[in-house]
């Protein structure tokens, strides 16, 4: 099942730089909470994250193995991580003030069970209900990724269930095909990123015979006839969608990026292009859907950028064409958020997905006569969310429809619809911060469902800010009423008790990340230090209209933008910044900014953390998978020691959080598949066990009170644990190593938990005792 239009790296990916829903509107959000607003000649216009972005592709495991959960085997005792949401994100504004659960890109019903559904969210990996929606339950949490591109099931075997990986719209890299022939339970991969390429698009599986399998990806159109033992690539280049005639499954259709449509009449091993009333050469993406009761009927829609080339039917097999110039143009964000799907029992009837008829020309629509007139019907009653990306059919004439906020399903041809959102929980997370002396507070920034808040114990996050989220501050001098966020391209927002208000500063002909950063000075509550090109800065954010003035030259971004600001604890003037160019720049009177940067990558910084003993000791972390990714320094960043060390070449440090409680201080990276953590000042690393899925995680943030660390993840939403103890043979976290440590590591050990891995080989035997003895002998 195609997971949307869309497109893959080193390619122009058909899509059009259009405001988001945020900037087209103009409102209050129910409640008096703002929705973010753009003024008409803003510098910076909106829509999905630049193809490819560094914070959302993401990179598998690479030491990942079937049945484990990663490289280094299990973890040590303490880190053990629970999930706190979001599930739902609430009362959000897009979705008709209703649930959202994380972007969702893929959808396989089941072919006889109207109550079963497997849906494919965009970074959170697969999910399956059995009770048609009401629960959701997360299936692939240890695979090597969980970027998602296709999922389908096998038809004649609704048991067994493909899943692609790497999503085409928005250039996350993918790790293959993987494919459970239990519902779901477990997995195996049946070809790599080398064959089908770093993003999987379609998924077709032969009606009657399991054995034949077709794929389109980024690296072309590929076919297994042995259930995935050996691949053949039949077609070479990005084919975005393909199709059989399930009356004669030897008749395949693909359609290939930039040619056209090719069918095949020999089950794939000859390809010839049609034409007949088709382009000469197709624009961009070509998503093709057949009409199941009359597979000679089909549909091809071809787009061009962030426009509709044409929306091309025909009645003969692809003999002839006739173009449906009625249809709107729908897909106007390009290959991200657009699909083409005929009813199963009347191909005349056919569902396009684009954008939102609120601030685009179309969301879902609909026509009952092949093509000749169209009807809106994402509107209401039940309002879907914007930004659509599949739309497949359960019996019964069940849809399932998957969008930027979800999945949702109706079971009357969309004239109204279920919101089935409420136990999904794969929230893609940029940046998350936590109150400073209320940990159940918190805020996420996200991906096009804004800045829910987490208010209590509850999973429940109520959403504050609308669009999409980013960097948050919690001003300290308030118990939690008064708070910052932001929008893309730092558009920032301050609520309190008395309403909230845009507090933007004037940089908007400033270059700036679609993410920005925005931090608080931890000595001051009214300051706030935002980053484009230059560093900003703010003494009175509490004023009605802040002051903003640029305490730094563009210099700091080395010809990029900013990614990390960092703020000294006791020194307010001690200022670190880390740009996209690799550049880290200090000041030490908030003025006078040093470079930095010697010996250190040329890769994009991503976190920056600095002592709050010593503002001269700080760490720095690098979006790089090889080489040094983490560094520290002792003297302001005239030096900086390399502290990767056994990190593994292919683990990209997306996130830096340091537990200054132990000695040496703990160092904890998030990656793009799971976590990392070392003990030793970075010599060695251990990947996290099984109660961490192995999701690209977006940001850390360390609580040195509760002593705990809580993850904000691009796909999965947060989750915590406690901090680890210095002390290895400490299992019970007591602070003393005695008997009941090592009664609890025989507990532990007799059931094979993970946790008492001490040797990181994955497997927890013999030797594993061995090794707890000696930090058993050790102590404390």
């Amino acid at each position: 099942m195609v997971g949307g239009c869309s497109a893959g790296p080193g390619v122009e990916r058909d899509r059009v730089s259009l405001r988001d829903a945020d900037g087209r509107l103009p409102g209050v959000k129910p409640g008096g909470v703002v929705f973010v607003k753009a003024d008409e000649d803003e510098a910076h216009e909106a829509g999905p994250a630049p193809y490819g972005y560094i914070r959302i592709i993401g990179e598998p495991d690479p030491n990942w193995r079937p049945g484990g959960t990663g490289g280094a085997g299990g973890t040590r005792a303490g880190l053990m991580w629970e999930f706190i949401g979001p599930r739902p994100i609430s009362s959000e504004y897009w979705s008709g003030e209703g649930n959202a659960g994380g972007r969702v890109v893929a959808i396989a019903p089941h072919p006889t069970d109207a109550n079963t559904c497997y849906i494919a969210a965009a970074s959170g990996g697969v999910w399956k209900t059995t009770d048609g929606g009401t629960n959701w339950t997360p299936l692939t949490d240890g695979l090597s990724i969980m970027n998602s591109g296709a999922i389908a099931v096998d038809p004649s075997d609704p048991d067994t269930v493909y899943y692609g990986t790497g999503e085409y719209g928005d250039g996350s890299t993918g790790d293959g095909l993987f494919r459970s022939t239990d519902a779901g339970a477990t997995w195996e991969r049946i070809a790599t990123s080398a064959q089908l390429g770093t993003q999987v698009t379609d998924i077709a599986v032969h009606p009657t015979d399991s054995s034949i399998l077709h794929v389109t990806g980024r690296n072309g159109y590929w076919r297994s006839t042995d259930g995935g033992a050996n691949w053949s690539q039949l077609l070479t280049g990005i084919c975005n969608s393909v199709v059989i005639n399930t009356t004669t499954p030897t008749t395949v259709y693909i359609g290939r990026r930039a040619q056209g449509v090719y069918r095949s009449l020999d089950g794939g091993t000859t390809l010839a292009k049609l034409a007949g009333g088709l382009p000469a050469t197709a624009a961009g993406s070509v998503y093709l859907t057949i009409g199941r009761s009359n597979p000679a009927v089909l549909y091809a829609a071809i787009l061009s950028g962030g426009s509709l080339q044409g929306l091309y039917r025909t009645a003969d097999g692809g003999g002839t064409w006739v173009a449906k110039t009625a249809t709107p143009n729908f897909p106007e964000y390009g290959d991200y958020a657009c699909f083409v799907s005929a009813d199963p029992a009347n191909p005349d009837i056919v569902y396009c997905g684009g954008v939102d008829p609120r601030f685009a020309t179309a969301g879902i629509l609909k026509t009952s006569n092949g093509g000749n007139t169209w009807t809106e019907i994402s509107d209401g009653p039940v309002q879907v969310h914007p930004d659509h990306h599949a739309l497949e059919f359960g019996p019964g004439g069940l849809i399932w429809e998957c969008n930027d906020g979800g999945i949702y399903k109706s079971t009357n041809g969309g004239a109204s619809w279920t919101n089935a959102n409420g136990t999904l929980a794969a929230a893609q997370i940029y940046n998350l911060v936590q109150h400073p002396t209320l940990p159940n507070r918190a805020l996420g920034g996200t991906q096009d469902n804004g800045t829910p808040e987490k208010t209590s114990t509850s999973l429940n996050w109520p959403q504050l800010q609308t669009g999409d989220g980013g960097f948050s501050v919690y001003d300290f001098s308030v118990a939690g009423t008064r708070r910052y966020t932001t929008y893309v391209y730092l558009t920032i927002y301050r609520y309190s008790s008395g309403g909230s208000a845009e507090i933007t500063g004037a940089w908007g002909s400033d270059p700036a990340n679609f993410i920005a950063p925005l931090v608080g000075d931890p000595n001051a509550s009214a300051t706030l230090l935002g980053g484009t090109n230059r560093v900003w800065r703010t003494t009175n954010a509490t004023a009605g209209t802040p002051t903003w003035t640029a305490i730094s030259t563009s210099t700091v971004a080395g010809g990029g933008t900013l990614n990390a600001i960092a703020v000294a604890k006791g020194a307010s003037s001690t200022i670190y910044s880390g740009s996209t160019t690799g550049r880290v720049y200090v000041t030490t009177d908030a003025s006078t900014w040093n470079n930095r940067s010697t010996g250190l990558p040329t890769s994009q910084v991503s976190d920056i953390m600095i002592s709050p003993a010593d503002p001269g000791t700080a760490y720095v972390s690098y979006y790089a998978t090889s080489g040094g990714r983490v560094f520290r320094t002792t003297n302001f960043g005239v030096s900086w020691t390399n502290v990767t060390g056994s990190l593994p070449t292919g683990v990209r440090a997306n996130a830096l959080a340091i537990d200054w409680g132990v000695s040496p201080p703990g160092l904890y990276v998030g990656s793009g598949a799971g976590m990392y953590f070392s003990l030793d000042g970075g010599a060695s690393w251990t990947k996290n066990n099984a109660t961490f899925p192995n999701v690209n995680v977006g940001d850390l943030f360390i609580d040195a009170t509760a002593r705990t660390i809580t993850a904000g993840t691009y796909g999965r939403g947060a989750w915590r644990a406690a901090l680890l103890s210095a002390c290895r043979a400490d299992l019970d976290g007591d602070g003393v190593v005695d008997f009941a440590d090592y009664l609890e590591f025989l507990n532990r050990y007799d059931v094979l938990d993970p946790s008492v891995d001490f040797n990181g080989d994955g497997v927890v035997d013999f030797t594993d005792y061995l090794e707890f003895l000696n930090f058993f002998d050790a102590g404390c």
